[in-house]
């Protein structure tokens, strides 16, 4: 009999088929399963779109069809809700009404399938359902093949039960290179709706010229402030199905990403990575590796052959913002009153000011004030580092440039005799000074002069705030946006416990995931894991941790977002 016709003679027929489910032994179809479980985990009864084989005759109808609108399920023709139901799919179901489904796609790749028969889209819940304090049942995740029984259905919606109460899942994965923590606790809830993201732009104007293009009666869009960008964004529905035909229609060759508008949970995803040596921590610049400003985290990493990486400061349009130094040089220029941490090539890490100035002598001279890797006007001086690109183009074409390596001038010419790309270990010297003179052999020095001077010699740096605690240092807002200071978002983290480095990257702005952390939270954390220093980064969309080829966390934009840097331990 096809279920067509079974629709017709539903309500007798699938009740035979409960009642005749109803022995310890008897097969569970998928319907009841999963029905069941929003019921115990207490899952609000929404309407919405329909798959073809449910409607309000089929038993656990309205739960199903929940489901689909509150994004348990994806979009799909059918759900075949009266086949058997194996015990790997009702661990699938429990994991996904909880909100585990980002989980377990990272556990997929964290932790590897012992019955590697099991399909790549389920495995991770079975892998899941093993290593999550309160562990499933053991004589459903055993089996996974198998068809799940009342008793073990039973088993599964007390364990359930037990989750709303407290779950964790906690692992780690150590290289010689470091450590990987993932971290999610607690049971998800259902987010207010839904809306589809059809862009980031840069300025207002731009976001407000394409939802005027894009914008219909039936679907009016509307541009909101992400991030420090600009966003265009359908309305807010309470349907993801619904939301999910938006993104097919509207977001063809636009990227568009289906995001949940958060509500209240009190769960919380967090990853962490601990370098074996504080010292492997690297800056490491897209510019260095490419003729691009900006990339996506998991194109720098892959680019600099890195095994972990994680996004840094803030930065704008053109780059980084604040104080960064790459292989003992700086980058970039301070931002005035914010903290930074800073790190030798011993490992030792610095919490504190970020502000300084560069100044430069010449055989032994006077120090004397230089431009940082910027254009430079008649009159001035200026040292260029590799971090931004090794193109000798940076220097012009008028004044003279000089190389240096290991102190020495190797080459003074004139600009428009410039030829060759800097090497990782050069750095440059232009002036446009008639009064500055340099030739070949030359000794020059550089000296950072720091308006609170750091206890180490800095080989690494990265500037963003605020400085939530550090040893003798007392909190401020270092004038920042009252949305960082006072909302919960993303975040990303910096710490060091005295011996090793930590960073921390928390997912947020999403009620089925993880909620994020107001800053308060974000020190709980810290003093939770032993740190006796903490900077906050850059967070909100940029807050990612990438992991040997893997996005580890959710990126709160859907995809990730492009950036000048990432933090990073390289390959051994």
């Amino acid at each position: 009999m096809s279920f067509m016709s079974l629709k017709k003679i539903a309500v007798p027929v699938l009740a035979l088929l409960v009642a005749a489910a109803g022995t310890a032994g008897a097969e569970v179809p998928r319907g009841k399963v999963l029905g069941e479980l929003m019921q115990v985990l207490d899952l609000p009864l929404k309407t919405g779109k329909t798959f073809g084989d449910v409607d309000e005759t089929t038993p656990y109808g309205p739960a199903l069809l929940s489901a689909l609108s509150l994004g348990i399920l994806y979009p799909a023709d059918d759900f075949s809700p009266e086949i058997a139901c194996t015990n790997a799919e009702a661990l699938m179901f429990a994991f996904q009404a909880m909100g585990f489904r980002h989980e377990a796609e990272t556990a997929a790749w964290a932790l590897p399938p012992e019955d590697k028969s099991l399909p790549a889209y389920i495995s991770g819940y079975v892998a899941l359902a093993k290593s999550v304090q309160p562990a499933a049942p053991r004589s459903v995740f055993s089996k996974p093949w198998d068809s799940i029984t009342e008793t073990q259905l039973s088993e599964v919606l007390e364990w359930a039960g037990r989750c709303r109460a407290g779950l964790v899942w906690d692992h780690e994965i150590k290289r010689p290179e470091g450590v990987l923590r993932i971290h999610r606790e607690n049971v998800g809830r259902p987010p207010q709706g839904w809306r589809v993201q059809l862009g980031i732009f840069d300025t207002e104007a731009q976001a407000s010229a394409f939802a005027r293009k894009k914008t219909s009666e039936a679907c009016p869009l509307s541009v909101q402030e992400v991030d420090f960008s600009y966003g265009v964004f359908t309305p807010l529905v309470a349907d993801r199905s619904q939301a999910h035909e938006w993104a097919t229609r509207l977001g063809k060759g636009f990227g568009a990403v289906i995001l949940p508008e958060s509500g209240d949970s009190s769960a919380l995803f967090w990853t962490s990575f601990t370098p074996a040596n504080p010292a492997d921590a690297v800056i490491g610049m897209n510019r260095a590796v490419s003729s691009q400003t900006l990339a996506k985290l998991s194109e720098i990493a892959a680019a600099h052959k890195a095994l972990a990486a994680m996004n840094g400061g803030y930065f704008g349009g053109n780059g980084p913002i604040g104080t960064l130094f790459a292989g003992g040089l700086p980058v970039t220029l301070p931002y005035y009153n914010r903290s930074m941490a800073a790190w030798d090539k011993r490992g030792k890490m610095y919490f504190g000011g970020g502000e300084f100035r560069m100044r430069l002598s010449v055989n032994g001279g006077p120090f004397v004030p230089v431009l940082l890797n910027s254009k430079v006007d008649y009159g001035s001086t200026a040292i260029l580092t590799p971090a931004l690109g090794a193109s000798e183009a940076r220097a012009g074409n008028n004044g003279f440039v000089a190389r240096v390596h290991d102190g020495l001038v190797q080459e003074a010419v004139p600009a428009l005799q410039f030829s060759r790309d800097m090497n990782p270990d050069e750095w440059l010297i232009v002036s446009r000074d008639p009064t500055f003179a340099l030739q070949k052999g030359d000794r020059v020095a550089l000296e950072t002069q720091w308006r609170e001077t750091p206890p180490i010699d800095v080989a690494s740096a990265v500037q963003a705030g605020p400085l939530l605690y550090a040893p003798g240092h007392q909190f401020w807002d270092e004038m920042l946006s009252l949305s960082i200071l006072a909302l919960r978002h993303p975040r990303t983290l910096l710490g060091w416990d005295g011996k090793r480095m930590v960073w921390i990257v928390a997912d947020g702005r999403s009620s089925w995931h993880s909620r994020g952390l107001f800053l308060n939270e974000a020190e709980q954390l810290g003093r939770q894991l032993g740190l006796t220093a903490l900077l906050n980064l850059d967070g909100g969309g940029s807050s990612e941790m990438w992991w040997d080829g893997h996005v580890v966390n959710a990126v709160s934009d859907g995809s990730e977002r492009r950036m000048p840097y990432g933090l990073m331990v390289l390959k051994k």
